[in-house]
């Protein structure tokens, strides 16, 4: 049976023990802005997911939205080359298409659109530094099992590289309307580890922003001190953060990959955010079972990542 708790007194004891991360915590809160935002598409129908939440973010935030579209070569190897120069004449059609659809939905606030040849990640990690870019925004689509889906794609890329936190809308989440794309309630799972604890600033300024509840998970594999694990999760939020309700703590047995995905489901998170390892190729030792790209790829949300 899971355990859960809302605290709202401390013992002294354990103010003493965690007031380290509630300084942190609340010391870079308040710095917290997303001043500009790249939203990667290429163009398809799955990556139209993704572009609500960012229209969210930056509504939220005041937030500039650079779309980054990269053009990739004309290489048709299945079609015979008498019939390439009249597909890449229908593929710019099609961008200039793109361009104006996008331009629609993006009038409602401050943006820009940039297409691009060349390799994808090379570019977009030419962006982030041009564009001085504080969130990335990007689907993940395909078939053929995960691998497929991720491993060696542009996300893979995306998730090792960025040097800002990035925002992966998973093929698990449906593509919603614009007004469906409000963040109402926010998992934050943690293990205590310092790659974890730096997402927490992330989590508890993003609920403060969109008057979300905050869910905090701690997961327990091979025993653990349960109502310490409560109460540290409450400390991780500090006193004033003005959040809309109280947050719930919740500490459950379970692999923690999984438990992510489940708690997330039964609360009906709108958005997973998870602290990750850089120099790590798994992203941590809470997420190695089964590992964060399993969490992009079931996640019925999109799911938030701040590498450390």
């Amino acid at each position: 049976m899971p355990v859960r708790e809302v605290f709202k007194e401390e013992s002294s004891m354990g103010r003493r023990e965690n007031d380290w991360l509630s300084t942190k915590v609340s010391d870079v809160a308040v710095r917290l802005r997303f001043k500009n935002i790249l939203y990667a598409t290429d163009l398809s129908f799955a990556a139209e997911r993704a572009l609500p939440y960012a229209l969210e973010v930056a509504r939220r935030y005041g937030s500039t939205i650079h779309v980054a579209h990269v053009i990739q070569p004309d290489i048709y190897p299945l079609v015979p080359p008498s019939s390439w120069s009249k597909m890449a004449e229908a593929e710019e059609v099609f961008r200039k298409e793109s361009r104006r659809d996008l331009e629609e939905r993006l009038e409602s606030v401050p943006h820009d659109i940039i297409f691009r040849p060349g390799k994808t990640w090379p570019i977009l990690s030419q962006l982030i530094e041009e564009k001085q870019i504080d969130l990335v925004v990007f689907s993940t689509h395909g078939g053929g099992g995960l691998q497929k889906l991720i491993f060696g794609s542009v996300a893979d890329d995306i998730f090792r590289k960025s040097p800002c936190p990035v925002l992966a809308v998973g093929p698990g989440v449906m593509n919603k309307p614009k007004a469906n794309a409000e963040l109402n309630r926010i998992l934050y799972a943690t293990d205590f580890r310092s790659e974890s604890l730096a997402a927490a600033p992330y989590a508890i300024s993003l609920a403060q922003e969109h008057r979300a509840q905050l869910v905090l998970l701690h997961s327990i594999e091979n025993g653990g001190d349960v109502p310490a694990m409560l109460h540290a999760l409450h400390q991780l939020v500090p006193l004033g953060a003005e959040l809309r309700t109280e947050p719930v703590c919740i500490v459950e047995h379970g692999a923690p990959g999984s438990k992510i995905l489940e708690v997330a489901e039964a609360h009906g998170a709108d958005l997973i955010v998870l602290g990750v390892q850089s120099n790590n190729k798994n992203f941590g030792k809470h997420l190695l079972r089964p590992g964060v790209f399993q969490i992009v790829a079931g996640a019925t949300c999109p799911v938030f990542m701040v590498r450390r």
